[in-house]
């Protein structure tokens, strides 16, 4: 589909970028290309409040727009910040208890047995209690607590 050399990828990234998904071809991902990995051809997108990953093998097309760059040290200090702040204790203990009650509110059975919490006695959403954290056999339930999860974020 596409490939560049790592000196292109160094050249691109910060570039605000536009990806159209094969598999939904009105649908368009956008945000600022934080990296592509070169073995893969995955890219790393940026939006301001979180990054995300396009699988190379749902790529149908990849447009860059050199006129709209985002300094790296900028994306950098925010990701850092969000790491660094993101994850402390207080906050995991509210990220749990929100969870709690997002399950409660759903009737969804969860049993919590320090530090996973067991849904409908499949699935466990371990540490730090977000939708990536879901751990099941079982795809659609995987699938289904994660996108419950998500509303957490929204």
């Amino acid at each position: 589909m596409y490939s560049f050399t790592e000196e292109e990828i160094v050249g691109l990234l910060g570039h605000h970028v536009t990806i159209t998904v094969k598999s939904q071809k009105s649908n368009t991902v956008k945000g600022y290309l934080y990296t592509i990995d070169p073995d893969t051809n995955n890219i790393v997108l940026f939006d301001t409040i979180r990054v995300f990953i396009v699988m190379n093998h749902h790529v149908e097309h990849l447009e860059i727009d050199k006129e709209n760059q985002l300094d790296l040290s900028l994306i950098d200090k925010t990701l850092k910040y969000e790491s660094e702040n993101k994850f402390s204790q207080e906050w995991i203990d509210k990220q749990r208890l929100k969870v709690f009650q997002l399950l409660e509110k759903n009737r969804i059975p969860f049993q919590y047995q320090e530090p996973v919490i067991h849904v409908l006695g499949s699935a466990r959403v371990e540490y730090p209690y977000v939708a990536t954290s879901v751990v099941c056999d079982n795809a659609l339930i995987r699938k289904r607590v994660r996108d419950l999860l998500l509303q957490l974020s929204r």
